[in-house]
């Protein structure tokens, strides 16, 4: 006879994405019976309609322009073109292989309890989840997030794809119009236009990527125009018509910054204009939990407004990233596990895989500019200076280190405050930057530390070399410790 199933726990955590997986995990790791409650598959949007499937048609559509450009590295092919059925195909594929380590048994044998049913609160320490009522004593929740659609008329009714919805094409829309001039929409849409649709972007900001820095998000704009990808920037939507039900093209309407009213014709249109908390079905009046807007309210300790409940990833709102969720996660299980962990995201790097990727930690320059002044230093070294870039014919790139005075008034290279990369593998380059801002070690680490040659990563070396060559050029070394310090321009 079987035991009965355990209806109390120490923790349960309602979601089964990359936040709900991990906190689960880690508090299960700290000797706590912990229940992980998904009423889908567990794994989250990452896996199925976000990080992972976009990344895999993005490695099929750079393949596709690469081979476009053999000529230029002396090999002669003939012009390809794109079966999207295989590429789906090979997403697909490549879904079931990660998943294999998000499954529910690797999951248990983590010691957790996973329970497929939608959760409900009925008081703050009670769940319904199907037919069972669980009780426990800390509580996570974890539903993540889903496409928002802007409240724009005839959008909605239009049949209007969304980054999950646009994983299930079968077929090449020959006119592609995207609503949002965001990373999902820039990376969806480049990939889509290199498999031949004709795509246009809108956004009602003047400018794409806010967490970009604006010189770097300008060259992302005049990159992707020139391989063909049109913009209309700092516009209001003010209709969408399809005819024929869903089956004829559809017309979006919208008004330019300069008052005129103009109308693109699209076989598809994909809304990309950002994230809606997954909060409603979860009765939180019942727990006491505070919401607002873009998601559930909590402190820096990720705590919500009753104490013994906590939240994490894109439940709580921006930023919504996979590994940030996993970050909040992790500070939410050591809080569990009694530990004052706090989180901030200080130091939380980000990318954009377009082709050039974007990538960035830290502040921007202006917003470094508007704390710290003139005594903010801005050092650009440019990919056509990286050796790897330029044997590689990628050398249209470009790395930015913000520096502010610290360690010893600006010593062995003061404080990095923020980076920012475009180019190929901006992603990687980044990542140094972001361990540097982390434990807060001053620049001149960085730049004694050997790297390979030649590398990409070496970029951010000589990038931050440049600071004892602008010191040099600007001020004689006079002291035993200035010539001691000129040492790390090496």
């Amino acid at each position: 006879m079987n035991p009965p199933a355990r209806r109390e726990f120490d923790a349960m955590v309602i979601g089964g994405g990359a936040a709900g997986m991990t906190a689960a995990k880690g508090i299960a790791r700290g000797g706590k019976t912990v229940a992980l409650i998904e009423a889908a598959q567990t794994g989250g949007d990452c896996l199925y309609t976000g990080c992972v499937p976009s990344k895999s048609l993005i490695a099929s559509a750079r393949m596709l322009a690469d081979i476009r450009r053999a000529a230029d590295y002396g090999i002669d092919v003939d012009e390809p073109t794109i079966d999207l059925s295989a590429a789906m195909s090979r997403k697909d594929a490549i879904i079931e292989l990660i998943g294999e380590a998000d499954s529910p048994q690797v999951i248990e044998d983590a010691g957790v309890t996973v329970i497929h049913a939608t959760a409900r609160f009925v008081d703050p320490h009670s769940i319904q989840a199907g037919n069972r009522l669980l009780r426990a004593s800390q509580l996570v929740i974890a539903t993540g997030s889903r496409s928002a659609i802007p409240p724009i008329p005839g959008l909605k009714e239009s049949g209007c794809l969304t980054n999950e919805s646009l994983m299930e094409l079968t077929r090449l829309p020959k006119r592609l119009v995207i609503i949002g001039a965001g990373p999902t929409g820039l990376e969806l849409g480049q990939v889509f236009l290199r498999f031949g649709s004709d795509v246009t972007v809108l956004d009602r900001e003047c400018r794409v990527l806010s967490p970009a820095d604006e010189a770097h998000a300008t060259m992302i704009v005049e990159s992707l125009a020139r391989e063909g990808m049109g913009f209309h920037l700092g516009v209001e939507l003010s209709a969408v018509e399809r005819e024929g039900g869903n089956s004829g093209p559809a017309h979006v309407t919208f008004i330019t910054r300069h008052g005129e009213t103009r109308t693109l014709d699209a076989d598809a249109v994909l809304v990309a204009t950002g994230r809606s908390p997954n909060i409603e079905h979860l009765n939180l009046c019942a727990a006491g939990v505070k919401t607002e807007p873009r998601g559930i309210v909590v402190n820096k300790h990720l705590r919500t407004s009753a104490d013994h409940i906590w939240a994490c990833g894109d439940v709580i709102g921006p930023p919504y990233f996979t590994h940030a969720a996993d970050d909040q996660a992790r500070t939410v299980a050591s809080g569990i596990l009694g530990k004052n962990s706090s989180w901030s995201g200080r130091a939380l790097p980000w990318a954009t895989f377009t082709d050039p990727e974007i990538a960035g930690v830290g502040l921007t320059e202006n917003t470094a500019l508007s704390e710290y002044g003139a005594k903010l230093e801005v050092l650009t070294f440019p990919f056509h200076n990286l050796d790897r870039a330029v044997t590689d014919g990628r050398g249209d790139g470009q790395i930015k280190v913000l520096l502010a005075p610290g360690w010893m008034r600006g010593h062995f290279g003061g404080e990095i405050v923020g980076a920012h990369a475009i180019g190929t593998h901006a992603g990687e380059i980044i990542q140094q930057f972001a361990f540097m801002m982390a434990w807060r070690l001053p620049a001149g680490m960085l730049a004694k530390t050997v790297q390979t040659y030649p590398t990409y990563s070496l970029g951010g070396r000589q990038a931050i070399g440049l600071h004892w060559r602008h010191a040099r050029q600007s001020t004689p070394m006079h002291s035993q410790l200035s010539r001691l310090l000129s040492r790390f321009t090496s």
